[in-house]
């Protein structure tokens, strides 16, 4: 053998060897993201708010029943005397919205008995809900237009 058929034989063991090195490394990355037994594994993502419509309010123990949005469960949203009840509203008339695009919606702290069923409100926890039937660590609730 003369000395480019050697070069040409080591450049092409170098170079099978290179890829399978890549390919037991990408492997292990799969195996890695779909588990051991390789299914996908449950990816599990934190819920700090929602969006809900008011079922049901009592006043006397603090708390709303709430449906979130395209979900069919219901919800208890209690309220403590940390969380920050605002009513967010337009500036303007929503039927006739101002021709400029920019604008400053005007809030309002509100009190639970200002809530009532059928009121769009949006729900910021504190911890993750997730799957929760019960929240209690609410950091604010608004009531929106």
């Amino acid at each position: 053998m003369n000395k480019n058929q050697i070069i040409i034989i080591i450049v092409i063991v170098f170079l099978v060897f290179v890829w399978t090195v890549c390919w037991f490394l990408m492997q292990k990355d799969k195996i890695a993201e779909n588990g051991e037994n390789g299914q996908e594994q449950e990816r599990t993502e934190e819920t700090f708010s929602l969006s809900a419509i008011v079922s049901s309010i009592d006043t006397e123990n603090n708390f709303l029943m709430v449906n979130p949005v395209n979900e069919e469960k219901e919800i208890k949203i209690v309220v403590s005397d940390t969380t920050k009840l605002i009513r967010v509203e337009f500036p303007f008339d929503s039927a006739d919205p101002p021709k400029e695009g920019s604008f400053s919606p005007v809030q309002t702290e509100i009190t639970l008995s200002d809530f009532q069923e059928g009121d769009n409100v949006f729900v910021k926890s504190k911890e993750d809900i997730s799957g929760k039937t019960e929240i209690s660590n609410i950091d604010f609730i608004h009531i929106l237009p």
